[in-house]
């Protein structure tokens, strides 16, 4: 029989396995050993990184227009309800009326550095009078101050989608990752123009990330 070495990395930790290989030509593990110094890291912050699409988990009307925000189920905008139409947030002639989406419950190693944001919106109109529009603004420290809106000015009666911001773009500003938690991140909607229903299906936000 011929003896012969073979390598291992399990774990983190190199492990050398002394084998035999008998004439069958099957190899036969006789003994192994630990070297130390042999550590397998990982890093936290990849680049080019990112969360997703996530779903927020809480909601609530916020000041403007009437007051009431989506006032016909809300919360249907917590996922992605698909082609049903009947899946659906609703405000009802709500012009400058605002809701709140939060607990989006990002997961972001501190060490990392927030490159962009995306929010999306799947959404559509009764009528497409009065140039109406939905706008977007992002708190970092639960709803106190706000970024300047992005506004998605495409008006259809069908369901579209609108991506506001990019993987580069911090809507005006440098983020933290600890801005980024349930108790800091907020995603305000404004519904703009004319007097008309507002319909959203799902309001998802990515965060992109790096070293």
């Amino acid at each position: 029989m011929r003896s012969a070495s073979v390598l291992l990395l399990l774990t983190g930790l190199a492990i050398v396995a002394a084998a035999t290989r008998a004439d069958d030509g099957f190899a036969r593990f006789t003994d192994q050993a630990d070297i130390a110094g042999n550590v397998f890291v990982t890093d936290n912050c990849f680049p080019d990184n990112n969360t997703g699409f996530l779903n927020p988990s809480s909601a609530a009307a916020d000041t403007g227009g009437d007051g009431d925000g989506f006032e016909v189920n809300p919360t249907n905008a917590f996922a992605d309800g698909g082609t049903d139409p009947n899946y659906k947030a609703e405000n009802i002639a709500g012009e400058a009326d605002r809701h709140r989406y939060y607990d989006y419950s990002f997961s972001i190693h501190s060490s990392c550095v927030i490159a962009g944001i995306e929010v999306r919106l799947d959404w559509w109109l009764s009528s497409t009078a009065g140039s109406p529009s939905i706008g977007v603004e992002l708190s970092w420290d639960g709803g106190t101050s706000w970024t300047t809106a992005k506004t998605d000015t495409t008006a259809t009666t069908t369901e579209h989608t609108a991506v506001l911001g990019s993987s580069s773009d911090g809507w005006g500003r440098t983020w933290t990752v600890s801005e980024l938690s349930n108790a800091n991140f907020r995603a305000r909607l404004t519904m703009n123009g004319a007097a008309l229903d507002h319909f959203l299906d799902w309001v998802p936000v990515k965060v992109y990330y790096g070293p």
